[in-house]
């Protein structure tokens, strides 16, 4: 018996050995490529945009992938943030640009195949009610805020084609209004020309109509 219990201590000593020799997780090797796509693009300002990968190698589950970001011109770059890569590899970034932006990932070291872009149009809302027997009103709400900006408001021709008949100001960057002369129900929208970091916009359209002021 005492023979027996010393042989199983010395079985069970050296198996403590061999284990404290062999990592528990094999560090892995950083992979030989990251895929990067970007999802939703382009997208209206309030809208998610997705940013999603592949680490592609082996014992990529749990990796690191880093994102960034950059504005126009894309000469600056800075951290978004991190997520460990699922058990197939793949990593995914759900994101809420308020301006077109571009991005790039990398894990252990290396770089994703390229930057993509997620291109960011305003979103633009637009009402209109009678301004009297000859008019009607405008008003309209912007985002993101764009101070100094400013909004054509077109008409609806016959024929289907837009005329621009006025120009709106943003105040404050986010809010318009104005009054057209008019004699007979009018569609307008209101568009917005886009900058380096906005996509063009155009809100919706609506239809007012003339004619006496109902005061409630």
């Amino acid at each position: 018996m005492r023979a027996r219990a010393t042989l199983l201590a010395a079985v069970a000593a050296l198996l403590v050995a061999v284990s404290g020799a062999i990592p528990a997780t094999a560090a892995a090797d950083p992979p030989t490529r990251v895929t990067i796509v970007a999802v939703f693009d382009p997208i209206t300002y309030g809208e998610n945009a997705y940013v999603n990968g592949q680490l592609i190698g082996t014992n990529q589950a749990g990796q690191t992938v880093t994102l960034e970001q950059s504005a126009p011109p894309y000469t600056d770059w800075t951290p978004v943030g991190e997520v460990a890569a699922d058990a197939g590899s793949y990593y995914s970034f759900k994101l809420h640009p308020t301006q077109t932006m571009q991005y790039r990932a990398s894990s252990q070291g290396i770089a994703g195949d390229h930057p993509v872009q997620v291109d960011v149009a305003p979103r633009i809302k637009l009402t209109a009610t009678s301004g009297g027997r000859t008019s009607v009103r405008f008003s309209g709400t912007f985002a993101p805020a764009l101070p100094g900006q400013t909004v054509t408001v077109q008409r609806r021709g016959s024929g289907g084609g837009w005329v621009t008949v006025a120009t709106a100001g943003l105040r404050n960057g986010s809010t318009f209004q104005g009054r057209l002369r008019a004699r007979r129900p009018v569609t307008l929208r209101a568009v917005y020309a886009g900058d380096p970091a906005h996509l063009r916009g155009v809100s919706n359209s609506v239809t007012a109509r003339p004619g006496p002021i109902v005061r409630r």
